[in-house]
């Protein structure tokens, strides 16, 4: 019993003590950051930073065109100095120049390239070259050809509006009359120019036949006079701007044809003229005549007759026409009823293809509500040469000179002499002749003695056909006692 009290005492004063106490703080838990110890760096080389490359490019965008020709180039990137050059397109394929513009390395924005507008085409191509030549001057072909990249030029292609009415000639097809007027309706030119009428030779453009000046701008109305027995009846009608001498048309030196989208400015008509054509006096030679240029409106015929009294008699001889141009048209006649002078008129085909029938239609050409005049020749005009004015030419490496006509009645020979004080010099060359109209002679000549003018004389074929023998036989023709001769010019051009 004692000892159970002496447990419960020591019980209660422990419990005495522990509540007086004062309580011992806990510490608060300290985050404890654990580092490593860093190695020491080794010492290397820092790379030096390189550049992307660049590369050439160019964009460009559909713009329109005005009269000053001001092309934009959107931007242009290069790495050394170079061109932008802008060029013609035709049928997809880059073509000639137009213009450019020099730019320097790196990127340049809104480049202005100056073309002649009236030669832009409807595409065109804006392209990067080279500026490998002198730095001021685009040489190309050359040196400043097109920058290649990957074997590919720099390039793009853009459309243009135009803002600008292009060069024009409106002409309708019309009847010429005998004053040989052309009329054309108007011409739109972009400054001080000629509206020039041509023939057509092989289904294209010929030779001249009459100009008039027009000014800048519209002009209706015009007129150009033209020798209409020389015309064709498809003719060219073209403008030409004046740049030479003023009023003066200096065609082909200056004076060109005004092109636009690079062809030139031109009209195209048909037209028809008074009954024409041109015969030569000349030799009947093989019961045959030749009519050296008709002109038919329609499929035709043209018919000799002979000479009854001085009016056309009895037809002796006729030869088919087609329509429009016929040259060097040869009749046959019948042999037994040939005058010296013989008569040409015109008729018409009423049916094509079939045989010469006048009686059954195929009646004379009828030029404002009368028979035509007809053309008449003398069939012994002896013999005669035409010559021109001239510069000398080179045929197979040889001088020579060209005779336009020589007209005779048996082979002969043409001779070239010299001019000695107005009289017959030496002989410098000759061509043989045969009997008949012999065109365009070409005659080779010795260029050591040549003179400012010559003379082309006509000598006989009286000995061995084909070998000239002046000191022979083959002696110059005379008529009233006098040699058959005809001067001629030597020209610089």
């Amino acid at each position: 019993m004692l000892k159970q009290l002496i447990v419960i005492s020591l019980i209660l004063l422990l419990l005495t003590a522990c509540g007086n106490a004062k309580p011992t703080p806990t510490p608060a838990a300290t985050a404890v950051l654990h580092t490593a110890t860093p190695a020491q760096p080794t010492d290397t080389p820092t790379p030096e930073p390189t550049n992307t490359p660049r590369r050439p490019t160019l964009s460009v965008s559909d713009q329109p065109l005005n009269n000053d020709g001001l092309l934009v180039i959107d931007n242009v990137t290069v790495l050394e100095p170079a061109w932008v050059v802008i060029h013609a397109e035709h049928d997809g394929q880059v073509g000639e120049v137009l213009g450019q513009t020099a730019v320097t390395s790196g990127t340049n924005s809104a480049v202005e390239v100056v073309i002649e507008p009236l030669q832009a085409t409807d595409t065109l191509t804006a392209m990067i070259h080279h500026n490998a030549g002198s730095k001021d001057s685009f040489d190309f072909p050359g040196e400043d050809d097109p920058l290649l990249e990957n074997g590919s030029t720099v390039a793009q292609s853009f459309a243009i509006n135009r803002q600008m009415q292009l060069p024009e000639i409106q002409a309708s097809d019309q009847d010429v009359l005998e004053d040989g007027l052309i009329a054309i309706d108007n011409v739109r030119s972009p400054g001080p120019g000629w509206v020039v009428v041509y023939t057509q030779e092989a289904d294209a453009i010929g030779t001249i036949l009459g100009f008039t000046s027009v000014q800048a701008g519209t002009s209706e109305n015009i007129v150009v006079p033209i020798p209409w027995r020389e015309a064709t009846p498809h003719l060219y009608i073209m403008l030409h701007a004046d740049t030479g001498r003023e009023q003066h048309f200096d065609f082909p030196e200056e004076d060109l044809p005004v092109l636009a989208i690079g062809e030139p400015v031109a009209a195209e008509i048909e037209a028809t003229f008074p009954p024409q054509a041109v015969i030569f006096d000349q030799p009947v030679i093989n019961n045959q005549i030749v009519v050296e240029r008709v002109v038919s409106n329609g499929p035709g015929w043209v018919a000799v007759y002979a000479d009854d009294g001085g009016s056309p008699g009895i037809i002796i001889g006729s030869a088919p026409l087609d329509n429009g141009l016929n040259e060097f048209v040869p009749v046959k006649l019948s042999s037994n009823q040939i005058t010296e002078e013989l008569f040409v008129f015109l008729h018409i085909d009423k049916e094509p293809g079939d045989k010469f029938d006048f009686i059954g239609g195929d009646f004379q050409v009828v030029y404002q509500g009368r028979i035509a005049h007809p053309f008449s020749f003398n069939t012994n005009p002896g013999n005669y040469l035409i010559t021109e004015d001239q510069a000398l030419q080179e045929v197979d490496g040889e001088t020579a000179v060209t005779l336009p006509y020589a007209i005779t009645d048996s082979s002969a020979w043409v001779v070239i002499y010299t001019n000695d004080d107005g009289e017959l010099g030496d002989i410098i060359g000759q061509t043989w002749l045969a009997p008949g109209i012999n065109r365009d002679v070409t005659v080779t000549i010795d260029s050591e003695t040549i003179t400012d003018s010559l003379f082309a004389v006509l000598h006989w074929d009286a000995g061995t056909t084909k070998d000239f023998e002046p000191l022979g036989s083959d002696v110059p023709f005379q008529r009233n006692r006098r040699i058959i001769q005809s001067p001629f010019a030597v020209t610089s051009e």
